[in-house]
């Protein structure tokens, strides 16, 4: 239950913080710059907006962050290690592996005979 919640938190915070950030305009990035104006800026601009959309920005980061911790320390602490843990295990049929080792049928293992085994062949002589 916990893990769900810090998961939709996590993803909301991430896509939160990809608009804060594509919102943000640079520095030396406005109109006035474009033409050279970059002192005049300064002087009529008010920085009320850049200061909100900085720390919201600093919070938003704060919260991916944490989550992102919250999250490796969850999965970390989690009996499920992989995917295969998730499935059910299912009993053999009945019957199945029962009494093996009274219906095997015998099985012969030929014994080594006691003769040499022959030379080896001797390679030909190319003149």
């Amino acid at each position: 239950m916990i893990d769900t919640v810090i998961q939709v938190v996590h993803v909301a915070s991430s896509i939160i913080l990809i608009l804060i950030i594509l919102v943000q305009i640079g520095k030396g990035a406005s109109m006035s710059n474009l033409f050279g104006g970059g002192s005049s800026e300064a002087v009529f601009s008010g920085a009320g907006g850049d200061v909100f959309m900085k720390k919201l920005t600093i919070v938003f980061a704060a919260v991916f962050m944490l989550t992102s911790l919250g999250l490796t320390v969850i999965s970390s602490r989690s009996s499920i290690k992989t995917v295969m843990d998730k499935v059910p295990q299912a009993a053999p049929p009945a019957g199945v592996g029962v009494g093996l080792e009274e219906k095997a049928p015998a099985v012969e293992v030929p014994v080594p005979s006691e003769e040499k085994p022959a030379k080896p062949a001797k390679p030909f002589d190319v003149d």
